[in-house]
């Protein structure tokens, strides 16, 4: 017997099956897809798996993610040949003899005549489940899911092509009473701190507000830290405590944040309402050219768009850099990078000194030029940007 369940509620694990995958044949673009969407549906995917393609591997990581989720999905290994175990290492993790389904056998064959394949004996294991479980038809292919619930928690099995798993997979979460969110988490892309001092300023907001029962992550991504901050409809905060929460975290945050959704800087500045149908003017010695490259290619008509809307002075960049100790190809010490942006009769000077890491440098310096323009451009406008 399952004990109860002590952990938070609305939690998963992800189980991926198959020898193809531990191989590197094929990318596991299954269980990345599944963490989204669990997401997006309240529910904090807890651990990911790869298994092989063998009984006891499949049952142990059912075994363990019933041990640590409310929901384990295990994805693949549902079709007929004999290295398709999983619904039979799931009815023996779960303690369960396997059963024929009439109807899953049926729409396996209405399928495969409708194909004008011919049905093989070994289909007829693409009808056999763990008892007990509510099947999950699937309209683009033979192999039926199915959901089996235990003790309060829900194992759900779903075939491995995407475009037969994922429609089944929104399935099954409304079949576990799952909705989408009506809060998504919070995100920040920030830019000009190292990672300890984001974390650092966000745990100290979150230390001070212990009854938010929010909590967050951190994610370097070069030139950029991400902050999430998970909490929502599947937890008890109040609208009151997470708009405070998200506000503070603004403020902890001041001056550093590019986007509030994920984006980069050049990605919002490419929006249409970023800045891309805004003529520059480019003096670059900063990001030698990688910024004045990208932007010619995102705008190729951008030269011209300024005139044509009566503007031709347009915008005017001027990015310079001073490196410390290092240069461009030698990655040592430092650059301090400087951005002076000039719309009419105003220039806005904006800084960064960032460590010159590696050649992604001036990559990070083509980043950093596109959040100035996009800086100067929302004080220009008087929007609060990101």
């Amino acid at each position: 017997m399952l004990e109860p369940l002590t952990l938070a509620p609305r939690t998963a694990c992800v189980i991926t099956v198959g020898d193809e995958l531990l191989r590197g044949e094929i990318a596991d673009t299954n269980g990345t897809e599944a963490s989204r969407r669990l997401t997006a549906h309240g529910i904090a995917t807890r651990s990911r798996h790869t298994v092989a393609d063998d009984r006891q591997a499949i049952s142990d990581a059912v075994v363990h993610g019933l041990g640590q989720a409310w929901l384990v999905l295990v994805i693949g290994g549902l079709g007929p040949t004999s290295d398709d175990v999983t619904r039979f290492a799931v009815g023996h993790a779960l303690g369960r003899d396997m059963e024929d389904r009439q109807e899953a056998w049926d729409a396996v064959c209405r399928r495969l005549e409708e194909l004008r394949i011919e049905v093989h004996p070994d289909n007829r294991r693409q009808a056999q489940f763990p008892s007990g479980s509510v099947l999950l038809p699937n309209a683009h292919g033979t192999a039926w899911g199915a959901r089996v619930t235990v003790g309060g928690r829900h194992v759900v099995l779903l075939p491995g092509p995407p475009k037969e798993c994922l429609p089944m997979l929104d399935a099954a979460l409304d079949g576990v009473g799952a909705r989408p969110t009506a809060t998504a988490d919070q995100r920040w892309r920030t830019m000009g701190l190292p990672e300890p001092e984001v974390a650092a300023r966000i745990d100290a907001v979150l230390k001070a507000a212990p009854g938010a029962r929010a909590t967050a992550g951190y994610c370097w991504r070069y030139p950029y830290v991400d902050v999430t901050l998970h909490g929502g409809a599947e937890r008890s905060d109040t609208a009151a405590t997470l708009t405070e929460l998200i506000g503070e975290i603004g403020e902890a945050l001041a001056g550093h944040v590019v986007s509030r959704d994920g984006r980069s800087a050049r990605e919002r500045l490419a929006a249409p309402d970023g800045g891309a149908s805004v003529r520059l003017t480019l003096d670059d010695s900063l990001s030698h050219g990688r910024f004045q490259r990208w932007y010619e290619d995102l705008a190729p008509e951008a030269g011209r768009a300024g005139e044509a809307d009566g503007d031709p002075a347009g915008i005017t960049v001027t990015a310079t850099g001073t490196w410390h100790t290092g240069s461009p190809t030698d990655h040592r010490g430092s650059v301090a990078m400087r951005c002076r942006v000039t719309l009419g009769p105003a220039t806005h000077t904006y800084q960064l000194d960032e460590p010159n890491l590696g050649p992604e440098v001036l990559d990070g310096a083509a980043e950093f030029i596109a959040w100035s323009v996009l800086r100067a451009l929302d004080a220009e406008s008087g929007s609060g940007g990101a």
